[in-house]
């Protein structure tokens, strides 16, 4: 059973990537925790009101 708490380490990075520009979270997307660590992804996705699967298509 997968634990669904962050580690303190996880939860301080966040709080330290609300007072940086949105590159500097957009780039821990893709980050190695991120891409192995569902819960830290999902939490990154909810503080930053991120849209899980990409932007929309451009209307033509």
């Amino acid at each position: 059973m997968q634990d669904d708490t962050l580690p303190v380490a996880l939860q301080k990075r966040i709080e330290e990537l609300k007072d940086l520009e949105s590159s500097y979270w957009e780039d821990e997307l893709y980050s190695y925790d991120a891409l192995t660590n569902p819960t830290y992804r999902d939490e990154l996705e909810r503080c930053f009101k991120l849209d899980p699967l990409g932007p929309l298509p451009p209307r033509l």
